[in-house]
């Protein structure tokens, strides 16, 4: 447990890392060739976890699904390892894998605005063999628990407290071919409470991504996404309605990336629909409609590739937000235009500790003659930091300008930062520990929130890929505006098994 990590010879890293620079299937093919050149590599479940490790390394750079690639290169490890120790092997590169996913920034559920604490206490599974449909694969999952919530209302006094039931089924289809992917996925979340049944819920997504291989140095990513989610009753924007706020949301995308010699050019753009239900509330019926909204959004990225160690970058983003009403129902016209250009790079600065820092600025200006400007220092990163054999950690900052409802305020300006830290105790055992703090600058009023998210628990595997799991839960916000603040204690239980 406190043993350094297992290595795998410098080489085979470098060749690792070089492919990872082309993308996803230079990465995997030149895995499959690592393992027909030294299938010792996969022999021990120490080795194969040691290669897991160096293969996952440079995942998280990739634009698109990358939950797929992670699956993809467990496959490769445990179908090379010997008959009697595929088992073995499975349950380790499993788990290594799996605690990447957890710690993979672009994979991690983006901290909503709403609140910083609705995020899946499980990460995804990745190591489970699935189920082969002629080219395809098909991995089911689900989660199933309970947890107990002291303030489910997120209120700042008279704190009402409930037992609440959750189920998440899931489903996911990856092709198998030797050029281009195909990923889709499906999943529910259901959840019942056990005396407030009006705070129900049944939340449901699916996405679909495609990569076109055009050549060595081309790929071509299409993607769609749809999704039902309520907002939880800690959002600023949250009403006193007799139920949740639900919203769907329809995101479409597509990009480009190609390599020129050492240079990696991205360019792409998005077009996302945002639509909130009414509610009914002991005033009336609230209307949700002035929130609808589209969002266009589009951007180019240019990457130095010729240091695999120190990978700078040059990105410039833009996006147009159009309100389907002209004013919303204070009067306040809420469309606006927006931009975020910067610099950055992505680092290894060793085999163990990766990340990418941006720094940069952004802004917008809204139609509303009232509502200033808004402009204010770009910056996003993490740092990943695989310590021991068993221990990884991440550190993550991200700064947004957010949307909002509030009267006389056009927008927020949102500051995230946190970790995570993921520790194996026992063979089956993991446990994990997660900070998060953030801060909303409410523009041109005196509103200021500041929030704390702090999570401990633990997961046991029973088997390879059925597990249990206890998470505990703190969340508290204190705001210049003392009726918004709250505090809440969640104790949460869970089983969950991939397939």
């Amino acid at each position: 447990m406190g043993a350094r990590a297992a290595a795998i010879p410098d080489s085979v890293a470098r060749q690792l890392a070089t492919a990872g620079q082309s993308g996803p299937r230079a990465l995997l093919d030149t895995l499959a060739q690592v393992l027909v050149t030294n299938p010792a590599l996969a022999a021990t479940p120490e080795a194969a976890a040691a290669l897991a490790r160096s293969a996952a390394a440079p995942v998280p750079d990739f634009v698109g699904a990358n939950l797929p690639i992670y699956r993809d290169i467990a496959a490769q490890i445990i179908a090379a390892a010997p008959a009697g120790q595929q088992d073995a092997v499975r349950r380790v590169v499993g788990q290594e894998l799996t605690r990447y996913v957890a710690n993979d920034i672009r994979m991690m559920p983006p901290l909503p605005t709403d609140t910083i604490g609705n995020a899946r206490t499980q990460p995804e599974e990745v190591g489970g063999s699935g189920f082969q449909l002629g080219s395809f694969t098909i991995y089911p999952e689900v989660q199933a628990g309970t947890f107990y919530d002291d303030n489910i209302y997120a209120t700042r006094t008279g704190h009402v407290s409930d037992w609440v039931g959750t189920i998440s089924p899931s489903i996911a289809i990856q092709s198998n071919w030797s050029r281009n992917a195909l990923y889709a996925e499906a999943g529910t979340d259901l959840t019942g409470y056990r005396t407030h049944g009006s705070e129900n819920t049944a939340d449901w997504h699916t996405k679909v991504e495609g990569r076109i291989d055009i050549d060595p140095n081309t790929r071509i990513l299409l993607g769609a996404v749809a999704l039902r989610e309520h907002e939880d009753r800690s959002s600023p924007d949250a009403v006193e309605g007799f139920t949740p706020t639900p919203y769907w949301e329809l995101n479409g995308y597509a990009g480009i990336v190609h390599r020129f010699g050492d240079f990696n050019v991205r360019v792409g753009g998005a077009v996302e629909r945002l639509t909130f239900g009414n509610v009914d509330s002991a005033n009336g019926l609230i209307n949700n409609q002035d929130r609808n909204r589209n969002r266009y959004s589009f951007g180019a990225l240019v990457r130095d590739d010729a240091r695999p160690g120190f990978r700078p970058f040059f990105e410039g983003l833009g996006d147009f937000r159009r309100y389907d009403q002209t004013t919303d129902d204070f009067g306040y016209a809420r469309d606006s235009d927006g931009y975020r250009a910067g610099v950055g790079a992505l680092f290894r600065l060793t085999s163990d500790i990766s990340g990418r820092a941006f720094i940069g600025v952004m802004g917008r200006d809204y139609r509303d003659p009232r509502f200033k400007p808004v402009t204010t220092i770009a910056a996003d990163g993490d740092v990943r930091w695989q310590a021991l054999a068993g221990t990884a950690l991440v550190l993550f900052v991200d700064r947004s300008i957010e949307e909002t409802t509030l009267a006389g305020s056009s927008s927020y300006v949102y500051t995230v930062v946190g970790g995570r830290v993921e520790q194996s105790l026992l063979p089956n055992l993991t446990g994990f520990l997660r900070l998060a703090f953030a801060h909303s600058d409410f523009q041109q009023v005196s509103r200021w929130d500041n929030e704390a998210d702090m999570s401990v628990g633990v997961r046991y595997y029973i088997t390879n890929l059925t597990y249990v799991g206890v998470d505990y839960r703190y969340t508290q916000r204190v705001s210049g505006d003392s009726t918004v603040n709250f505090s809440r204690n969640e104790a949460f239980f869970v089983v969950g098994s991939g397939f």
